[in-house]
């Protein structure tokens, strides 16, 4: 847990004792408990947790107590920080690495600290703070901008970032860094509108586009890692693990993300601040994008494990579910097996959980099936699909989650962006012959219940 790591750097920033919190859309409350979040989870109640859940109802300011903290992990409840007191020009300098051409300007406004890294661009990007000779790669260059950063924060703002006209998103980040625990923080990161399939791809579909529900980010849960294109961080604690890993050209962010979860620091996302991305103008350019973003795969596996790249975790129970339902000749039968399959994991849930009602124990099952069934058409549309081509003439399980998958991608560039996706991982997997990135995982459903908290 976070609290137990003692030998993190200490930071200068006062933080607040109190404050207002919000529960997450997924969290629902019964009585003596709370059901919800990423990952399910049920939490059980003493009677002063459940007044501390209705004072945070009611709008209350409430403490960081092991409940609240064992919420926000579990992403039960998200924090609703007041606006922060912190000058940024005080306590904020921006780094941003350029390759050619630079096509934001970010604001310089009251004195802001901002390090312009020129990574072997041609020509020269002319008002550069630090020139690098060769092109080293975005890691290598923030890395050589944070030796002189002399604030506590760092924020990492990429060069085709739209950060706007003034400097309110920095000052509305700097609130997440009252929870002395927090070391990073991630804007939502929205493409901009343009016309074309492209555009209009990117603007609903962006690859930095992580979704409108803020988050703890954690490997594994719903936002498992946020991107460097626009993330401020507390400057020591980045140092404090080697920064970015300079032999990685792209997943660099989600690596370092990783580690300084490993090392017992919170990453929060706080979509309800939001910056632009220009998408890439090309569908040559878009498409190398997305090859590269699933080309780190496998080095991120060696990394950190192969579980944390696989394309589909979930529980025998869920996949069982679906592959009944798409492997039966007759959709009714599919249907009756299905729903057979979802009583008797109700029912193993409710032997780990006793508390729970039949009703509570099938919508959990019910969410974990719906959840399962999006990620594995994911899965199909990025690896799977070559396998799934080969079996179609033998088998009509294959051509139906074939054409599931594709159906419920709901554009046809959603399909491309998931192929393209799917190269990378496929060519990295192969040359580094690392499989994790294309098998699944089973493991025991959830959620795991809690054990009761104060």
């Amino acid at each position: 847990m976070v609290n137990e790591v003692d030998n993190r750097p200490r930071c200068c920033h006062q933080a607040r004792r109190t404050l207002k919190f919000s529960l997450d859309t997924t969290t629902h409350l019964t009585p003596g408990r709370v059901v919800g979040g990423s990952p399910p989870s049920i939490l059980k109640l003493s009677r002063r947790g459940e007044t501390t859940i209705n004072k945070i109802i009611a709008g209350g300011d409430v403490e960081y107590s092991a409940l609240v903290r064992r919420m926000l992990n579990l992403n039960q409840l998200h924090p609703r920080p007041e606006p922060s007191t912190a000058d940024p020009a005080d306590n904020v300098t921006v780094v941003t690495p350029v390759f050619g051409q630079r096509l934001h300007e970010h604001p310089a406004e009251d004195g802001l600290h901002i390090i312009v890294v020129d990574d072997g661009s041609t020509p020269p990007v002319h008002d550069a703070t630090i020139r690098l000779d060769r092109n080293c790669g975005p890691a290598t260059a923030r890395n050589v901008a944070l030796t002189s950063v002399t604030t506590e924060f760092v924020a990492f703002v990429d060069a085709d970032i739209d950060v706007g006209l003034d400097i309110t998103w920095l000052t509305a980040l700097l609130s997440h860094f009252d929870d002395p625990e927090v070391v990073a923080v991630a804007p939502r990161v929205r493409s901009r509108p343009q016309r074309g399939i492209i555009g209009y791809h990117e603007h609903h579909n962006g690859a930095l586009d992580l979704g409108p529900r803020p988050a703890v980010v954690r490997p594994g849960t719903r936002v498992s890692y946020v991107p460097a294109a626009a993330l401020i961080c507390r400057a020591e604690a980045v140092r404090a693990i080697g920064g970015f890993d300079e032999d990685l050209r792209t997943g660099e962010d989600v690596d370092l993300v990783w580690r300084l979860h490993d090392a017992g620091w919170t990453i929060r996302y706080d979509p309800s601040i939001e910056v632009q991305h220009e998408p890439r103008a090309s569908f040559g350019e878009w498409w190398n994008q997305r090859v590269g973003y699933g080309y780190s795969s496998a080095a991120l596996a060696e990394r950190h494990g192969d579980e944390q790249l696989s394309p589909l975790i979930t529980s025998p129970w869920s996949l069982a579910v679906i592959v009944a339902m798409a492997a039966t000749k007759r959709p009714s039968v599919g249907v009756t097996v299905g729903l057979g399959i979802i009583g008797a994991a109700s029912q193993q849930l409710r032997q780990r959980a006793p508390d729970l009602t039949d009703s509570e124990a099938r919508k959990i099952v019910l969410r974990g099936t719906q959840a399962t069934a999006t990620a594995l058409g994911r899965a199909i549309r990025r690896v799977w699909w070559p396998l799934l081509i080969l079996l179609c003439p033998i088998s009509r399980g294959a051509r139906r989650l074939l054409a599931a998958s594709a159906i419920f991608a709901v554009t046809p560039m959603v399909v491309v962006d998931d192929i393209a996706h799917g190269v990378g991982i496929w060519s990295c997997v192969i040359k580094h012959r690392r499989f994790g990135p294309v098998i699944p995982v089973l493991r025991r459903s959830r959620p795991q219940p809690a054990s009761p908290t104060p």
